[in-house]
C-alpha cells in the first residue's frame, strides 16, 4: 500500500514538472512577451480649417509599449503633397517615445482632404499602423 502510494506521488510531480517546463519554454518563445508593440496617441488629426497656399507641419507621437526593440522601417504616404518622417532615429527601447513628423502642402488645394502616411514597423501585431490627417483647405480669399 506504501509503495503505490510513493509511485502515484512521484507520476504526479513528473506530470507537474513537465507541465511546468512545457509552460516556461511556450512562453519564452511566445513573441508577444517579447516582441515590441507600437502604440501612437492618436491615429487621426484633424486639422481643422486651414488656409490655401503655407505648408502645414505636425507630428503623431507613439510610445514603445512592448518589451523588445521597436524598428521603424518605411514611412510612406498617400499623395505627393504630404511628406513624412520618423524623427531622429528609427529604433526605441521599450518605454521610449518618437514621433512621425508630417507636412502638408496646401497649395493648388481646395476642400476637405484626407491624407494617410503607413508606418511600417516590426511589431508583430502592428506590421503596417495607417495614421490619417485631414482637414478642410479655404479658398484664397
Amino acid at each position: 500500500m506504501n509503495i503505490k502510494k510513493s509511485i502515484f506521488f512521484f507520476v504526479g510531480l513528473a506530470v507537474v514538472i513537465l507541465f511546468s517546463a512545457f509552460l516556461i519554454n511556450k512562453n519564452l518563445k511566445d513573441p508577444s512577451l517579447t516582441s515590441p508593440q507600437i502604440k501612437f496617441t492618436e491615429l487621426k488629426k484633424s486639422l481643422g480649417d486651414v488656409a490655401q497656399g503655407p505648408q502645414i507641419d505636425g507630428t503623431f507621437e507613439f510610445t514603445n509599449t512592448g518589451e523588445g526593440i521597436l524598428v521603424i522601417g518605411n514611412v510612406s504616404t498617400s499623395c505627393g503633397c504630404t511628406g513624412a518622417m520618423v524623427d531622429e532615429k528609427k529604433e526605441f527601447q521599450p518605454n521610449e517615445t518618437g514621433k512621425i513628423k508630417f507636412t502638408f502642402n496646401t497649395q493648388g488645394r481646395q476642400g476637405p482632404s484626407d491624407k494617410t502616411i503607413t508606418v511600417a514597423t516590426n511589431d508583430p501585431q502592428n506590421p503596417n499602423v495607417v495614421l490619417t490627417l485631414s482637414c478642410n483647405v479655404l479658398p484664397v480669399q
